[in-house]
């Protein structure tokens, strides 16, 4: 099978790309995922919540924070400011519905090779797919960062917990008190549950402009709920996990400092992700910081007609790991697109997109500084 463009991802990067293309008026589009539309939401713990807000503000030039097509409100169709996973991958689908996107489930990626012709090689098990561009929106939440220390097997990450009510136990040690750390932490004291959180450097006390770097209002807002009604909770800061080990049926936690945990229930991982490049991963070059550089359309410096979108976009200290953050470069994608084909952009489609804060191309606007 031959695409123009494909997408790799059917999460709100792949999505929301996918219907950005369209809107462009690309044609011979495919939309592939291994699993299902919105399926990393899907297999959110059944209490995780988006921490971005929805609300429906479209009609007024705002657009839903949490929106990833035009004219869409999740907070329209959900009716939910913070909708649970499975509600996200309902607009997810509503938005693939709404666009006619082509899309093809159940194709995992084995490698991706450039041809003879510069077109990409997409191998699966049993079929082949070539594509003149192929935009990579793997996304991160299926990708848990699963090995950070010694010991670490003996831990549950939060991405792999159904629910933290059906957890059995009455006390748990989380690692990690950012968002997911902090996630694991309100939704076992909500139940009822002894929590101990450790974090390895400021976590909480931590403040910064930038949500991408410090604790969501909404995180915050709920860590407080717990304190004010006085939950069994414990916060640990400076402490650094070195290591997990077994001991008479019991979990010892250890840390840079010295200190030791002990709990009988398997230890939360609430540390983060990996990124889903892995198999385009020799396709991109590297920053020295350690993520993909890519040029100023979100294109790989390395390969010709390679995109990436999604939260693991960065571009210096930019960081687009945000929803609302992140849609804004899929215009820019989408115009390079036309560019290569040799197509005019339109302007009206431009304009809109810029208007509906879909199209973030000068990155220096994001320094200005709020008053307060």
């Amino acid at each position: 099978m031959h695409k123009e463009v494909v997408i790799v991802g059917a999460g709100a990067a792949g999505v929301g790309m996918a219907a950005t293309l369209t809107d462009y008026g690309v044609e011979d589009l495919l939309l592939i995922d291994r699993h299902e539309v919105g399926s990393s939401f899907m297999r959110w713990p059944a209490e995780m919540r988006l921490i971005t807000p929805s609300f429906n503000s479209t009609l007024f030039g705002s657009l839903d924070l949490n929106a990833i097509a035009l004219n869409t409100s999740v907070a329209n169709l959900l009716e939910e400011e913070h909708p649970t996973g499975r509600q996200y991958a309902r607009y997810l689908k509503a938005v693939v519905d709404a666009k006619q996107i082509e899309v093809e489930l159940g194709k995992e990626i084995t490698s991706v090779e450039v041809d003879t012709d510069g077109h990409y090689l997409l191998q699966m098990a049993d079929e082949q797919i070539t594509c003149r561009f192929l935009i990579w929106a793997a996304g991160e939440f299926q990708f848990p960062n699963l090995h950070p220390f010694t010991g670490s097997e003996h831990c549950v990450h939060n991405s792999q917990i159904t629910s933290y009510r059906e957890l059995n136990g009455d006390a748990f040690i989380v690692i990690g008190a950012f968002e997911s750390g902090i996630d694991a932490l309100y939704h076992l004291a909500q139940s009822g549950k002894k929590v101990t959180c450790l974090c390895a450097d400021e976590g909480l006390s931590l403040a910064d402009q930038d949500p991408s770097r410090s604790l969501s209002p909404y995180t915050r807002q709920r860590f407080q709920t717990l304190q004010t009604a006085e939950k069994n909770i414990e916060v640990h800061y400076g402490c650094r996990v070195t290591g997990v080990e077994m001991d008479s049926n019991k979990y010892v936690v250890r840390t840079q400092s010295g200190k030791t945990f002990t709990s009988s229930t398997a230890p939360i991982l609430g540390i983060g992700f990996r990124d889903g490049t892995g198999v385009v991963e020799h396709l991109f070059e590297h920053h020295p910081a350690g993520y993909m550089a890519l040029s100023d359309q979100d294109e790989s410096t390395l390969s010709r007609g390679l995109f990436l979108t999604g939260p693991m976009i960065r571009h210096e200290h930019h960081i687009f790991c945000y929803i609302y953050k992140f849609r804004q470069r899929f215009a820019l994608i989408a115009e390079a697109i036309l560019t290569y084909q040799g197509r005019t952009i339109p302007t009206s489609v431009s304009q809109t997109y810029a208007q509906n804060q879909m199209r973030l191309s000068d990155l220096s606007t994001c320094d200005l500084a709020p008053i307060f």
